[in-house]
């Protein structure tokens, strides 16, 4: 029995490693995409003619949606990983050793602060911040308190809808 255990402790080390793997490269992919919308915007405002502050602002708000999407990718392999060495610690202790529980515990201290300020969980939002300010010093002033006002708006007749008040 216990060959099987190690053997399923293997198996799931690996999948650690796989999932650890993929977020990585989805990070990176959302990275691309995000760099490559920001040269996108760059272009749009960089023309003869002016921007198109409706082109712009579709634009923005899609690549605002994909760093929500990018961002809630992000928690979704927290959540798997975290599920995984649950699993992994408890395998650990039936087999009588807590090699990889007590190597999470001796950094645990150190890293609770930074991973609420890791670039893993910033840049999302930091792209969705990039994309207003842009839009907001495209626009100009006047533009941008108008969009505020119909942007506030639309939020208290959609909280109303719901029943907020």
């Amino acid at each position: 029995m216990a060959d099987q255990t190690f053997e399923y402790l293997k198996l799931l080390v690996e999948e650690v490693r796989d999932a650890k793997r993929a977020r990585r490269e989805l990070s990176n992919t959302f990275m691309t995409v995000n760099l490559a919308g920001v040269g996108a915007l760059a272009f749009l405002a960089g023309g003869n003619s002016g921007l198109d502050p409706a082109l712009f602002a579709w634009c923005a708000f899609a690549l605002a949606l994909i760093c929500v999407i990018w961002r809630t990718s992000n928690s979704y392999y927290t959540v798997l990983l975290g599920a995984k060495y649950r699993e992994l610690y408890a395998l650990e202790q039936s087999l009588g050793f807590q090699a990889l529980h007590d190597e999470y515990a001796s950094i645990q201290g150190k890293r609770a602060l930074a991973k609420w300020f890791s670039l893993e969980r910033a840049m999302p939002l930091l792209f969705i911040l990039g994309y207003a300010v842009f839009f907001a010093v495209h626009l100009g002033g006047e533009n941008v308190a108008a969009i505020w006002a119909n942007v506030q708006a639309f939020f208290v007749d959609l909280l109303s809808r719901i029943g907020v008040k």
